[in-house]
């Protein structure tokens, strides 16, 4: 009796069809990405999309009301004459315009780090799950990706929008796609917080996440398990910081 012949492997994809297949085969890529973990495009296009929306904020707004928020969550600054308060903000801008360059260029690389350790952890010690660091930072760097679509749309609210009303802390601010930008401006911290924790484009990273890890190790993660571990995590993640804002 003949036997079956075996299916054919898929052919590799090319780091560059990743980058495409990331947003219009998911699946399949990162079962790609899974089985020949890579990362180092994905983090670089992040990069320089990020230094580029950095420099454009920089030149458009600036760190002057960004610095002035942050400084004025310390009550002894408050307390400062004015003068004083103007003299601490000016030697202060080009730290804070320093740590906004280094976030936009590295900060994408510094998450998926941190995303991997924590995941890799979670999948093998609750899912005995055996994956390598190098597989898992290879899902991570890749599911970040809908990063370029949320700065590409940050550039033209950038440019249309009066500088005076773009503030970074707002929860619409660069881009209403999350259930905090529908609040009232009144709202307390702890709901908004809760509310701004519902992204769009998170929500798109965690299904990205659970579909890499998934297609990694098909017979300890399901689907659905992946779902529910990445779920949990930013569900805990969130409860802290919602507790947070709620007794400061």
């Amino acid at each position: 009796m003949a036997t079956m012949p075996a299916p054919a492997a898929l052919p590799p994809v090319n780091h560059f069809g990743r980058i495409v297949g990331i947003f219009f085969s998911p699946k399949e890529t990162l079962a790609d990405v899974a089985r020949r973990p890579s990362w180092l495009l994905p983090i670089i296009l992040l990069a320089v999309l990020g230094l580029a929306a950095t420099y454009f904020f920089t030149q458009r707004v600036g760190w002057e009301s960004f610095a002035m928020k942050q400084m004025s969550q310390d009550r002894s600054f408050e307390q400062l004459p004015e003068d004083q308060k103007q003299e601490r903000l000016r030697l202060a801008l080009p730290w804070f315009a320093g740590i906004g360059y280094f976030f936009g260029i590295a900060g994408n690389l510094l998450f998926a780090l941190i995303m991997t350790l924590v995941l890799w952890g979670a999948f093998n010690l609750l899912a005995g799950a055996g994956l390598n660091f190098k597989t898992s930072f290879g899902i991570a760097s890749h599911s970040l990706l809908p990063g370029v679509v949320s700065t590409l749309l940050f550039f033209p609210v950038l440019f249309l929008k009066d500088p005076s009303e773009f503030d970074l802390f707002d929860s619409e601010n660069p881009l209403p796609s999350n259930l905090g930008a529908f609040l009232a401006g009144d709202t307390p911290k702890w709901l908004m917080k809760l509310a701004g924790s519902v992204d769009l484009f998170i929500i798109w990273i965690i299904i990205l996440l659970a579909l890499g890890f998934s297609a990694a190790n098909p017979k300890k993660i399901s689907l659905g398990k992946a779902l529910g571990i990445i779920g949990g995590i930013y569900a805990l993640l969130t409860l802290i910081q919602v507790g947070f804002a709620a007794f400061s």
